[in-house]
């Protein structure tokens, strides 16, 4: 019996684990206004995905893009608009929590965005990565890069 449970003990931990996590939740993305006051704001939108990290959904769309269809656009055609403003971002590094929850520490490239230096942009990106990577103790510490 010893020997028996010492083979199925062998090969459960004897096996690589890999962990993913099949996401189909919400993630705030930075969106900018279509209209002429072309203001920033933070959107919740759904998203579908399949990654290592708890939070890896979150981090792969916080700069992708981020296409809504609408059959209701100006004239009765139909829209297809990227509304993640961030895709002229990248983020460059990032670090997982001590708990394997979210993410401690992220480096967002904003270099490419052209309102890199406006304050209401940096606020919306700012409150988006709060609202994506919420830690137990703290918020998480997001470095932007405006080269």
């Amino acid at each position: 019996m010893k020997k028996l449970m010492l083979l199925v003990l062998s090969a459960f931990f004897g096996h690589p684990v890999f962990a993913t996590s099949d996401a189909h939740d919400r993630v705030y993305l930075v969106v900018q206004h279509l209209s002429e006051s072309e203001d920033f704001f933070v959107e919740r939108v759904p998203i579908i995905g399949c990654y290592g990290p708890l939070r890896g959904p979150h981090l792969a769309q916080f700069t992708s893009e981020y296409k809504v269809n609408s059959n209701i656009g100006c004239g009765g055609k139909a829209l297809s608009e990227n509304i993640n403003y961030l895709t002229c971002a990248k983020i460059t590094s990032h670090k997982e929590s001590p708990d394997y929850q979210s993410f401690s520490e992220i480096t967002l490239d904003i270099s490419n965005c052209e309102a890199k230096n406006n304050t209401q942009f940096i606020t919306m990106v700012r409150t988006a990565a709060k609202l994506n990577f919420p830690l137990k103790n703290g918020e998480v510490k997001l470095t932007l890069v405006k080269k």
